[in-house]
């Protein structure tokens, strides 16, 4: 026996696992159902990224194959933890801060001036891509820094994902020190609460910021959403570039739907929206557009 597979637990001598091999069958059904529940498009080169990800999945519940893990979430029906695991949840605070200095100097001054007439005192506003919050939270803090007096606006940011395990984080709204090194000085002392634990400092999302927001699991693949809109605003950012274009223009259409006229459409700076929708906004710069009246 290779002394590489052996591993001393007290005086017990235990087998490691061996590493599940991922054959080509096997990966292509999970790309299919993978694609089929959310329509992330992993294609025919992420097999390492799937082994990664779904080996602990695999490890957690006692299964020897992908193939029998695909067995048990296609007999089972819990695909929940398969999305979890699949996708990608890499943010931070006032990513892409254009759009933010955007928002703050140009979007909002004139959706509240558009308010003031019609007249109403409601923002309303999606984040539909939550991952574990910093994006949802940047927003409401830049909604706050904008409407200083709240109470005289009815503002509620509608924040979504796919993946049930980050909304939980989001929720919870507290963050180490490293997570926060994008937000100022200013708006830290602001917005945010430190506190210490055996972890080190963290720094926890004041109440006034947490009670703008509504968190919800949401798959943007779903034929219907659980919403009426419309929105002031839509941010839908590093979430296309997952897709493929038949993809990629059935969710635009739908945030399209439920955009108000007139209202703001951002996506990253790595993305595109789809040249078939571009008769119905106006590109007001990189990846920021508005939608036509």
């Amino acid at each position: 026996m290779s002394k590489g597979l052996l591993t001393y637990k007290g005086n017990k001598m235990d087998l490691m696992a061996q590493p599940i091999v991922l054959k080509d069958l096997e990966y292509r059904s999970l790309v299919k159902l993978i694609y089929d529940k959310s329509g992330i498009n992993l294609g025919d080169r992420k097999q390492e990224l799937v082994k990664t990800r779904l080996g602990k999945r695999l490890r957690a519940l006692g299964i020897k194959s992908y193939g029998d893990y695909f067995k048990f979430v296609t007999t089972v029906g819990n695909d929940e933890n398969l999305i979890n695991a699949i996708s990608t949840n890499f943010t931070s605070f006032y990513r892409e801060p254009q759009h933010f200095e955007f928002l703050f100097k140009t979007a909002l001054k004139v959706i509240a001036e558009s308010k003031e007439v019609a007249p109403s005192r409601k923002i309303r506003a999606w984040c539909a891509a939550a991952s574990s919050g910093e994006e949802p939270y940047s927003l409401g803090i830049t909604l706050l820094e904008y409407f200083k007096a709240q109470s005289a606006w009815d503002i509620k940011l509608l924040a979504t994902d796919i993946s049930s395990k980050v909304l939980t984080e989001a929720f919870r709204g507290t963050y180490p020190a490293e997570k926060i090194k994008t937000v100022s000085p200013f708006l830290l002392d602001r917005y945010f609460e430190k506190e210490t634990g055996d972890k080190g400092a963290m720094y926890r999302v004041k109440n006034e910021v947490k009670r703008l927001i509504i968190f919800r699991h949401l798959n943007l693949m779903d034929p219907v959403f659980p919403f009426r809109g419309p929105f002031d605003f839509i941010f839908c950012r590093n979430v296309l570039i997952y897709f493929d274009l038949p993809t990629q223009e059935a969710i635009v259409a739908k945030i399209l739907k439920y955009l108000a006229p007139g209202g703001y459409f951002f996506t990253s700076h790595s993305e595109n929206i789809p040249l078939k929708f571009r008769s119905q906004v106006q590109v007001l710069a990189p990846a920021t557009y508005r939608k036509v009246k």
